[in-house]
């Protein structure tokens, strides 16, 4: 089974966008390392190219994230007004860990201030707010699907029926 690994750059100061360079340059290094001839000299470069990722996440200049990591991540900030593509970096890597959907479960509900609006909080712990009357209020156990819809909001579908609009308040 093949890893996929995302590194991501945490950073802070005006040179910022040298530093993404240098991070991006070391990467390169290591893989390069591939072509150099000669069993010797091959893993002397693996090991400068390793000292340098190394001291890079000892210092925490560099991290490195697994695939399953960062949808996690991404699943549990999903329907806040932080986008995620900040945290993760952006580019093809990201949007290849895109969460544009939700499934979960109600663990509880509560009556909302609006007269048929709830509050539903779900089994990942984040607590949605229908922005749509319900002629019922949904049950607890029930499964529910929280998706992206058009022009930034979220439609949330309690077990498969029409879905309503939502947004995360916590």
């Amino acid at each position: 089974m093949k890893v996929q690994i995302i590194l991501a750059v945490c950073l802070s100061s005006a040179a910022a966008a040298q530093r993404i360079d240098d991070r991006s340059r070391t990467v390169d290094e290591l893989t390069a390392c591939r072509e150099v001839r000669g069993d010797a000299a091959r893993l002397r470069c693996y090991d400068r190219a390793a000292d340098v990722l190394a001291n890079a996440r000892a210092s925490g200049d560099l991290m490195v994230l697994d695939r399953k990591t960062v949808v996690a991540r991404k699943q549990q900030r999903f329907g806040l007004t932080t986008p995620t593509g900040e945290m993760f970096g952006g580019g093809a890597s990201d949007d290849a860990t895109a969460v544009r959907q939700l499934d979960s479960k109600i663990v509880a509900i509560a009556p909302a201030k609006a007269y048929g609006r709830f509050d539903i909080q779900l089994a990942n712990g984040s607590v949605w707010q229908t922005l749509e009357a319900l002629s019922f209020p949904p049950k607890p156990g029930t499964g529910v699907t929280v998706k992206e819809a058009a022009m930034g909001g979220y439609r949330l579908s309690i077990a498969g029926d029409r879905s309503v609009l939502t947004k995360r308040i916590r």
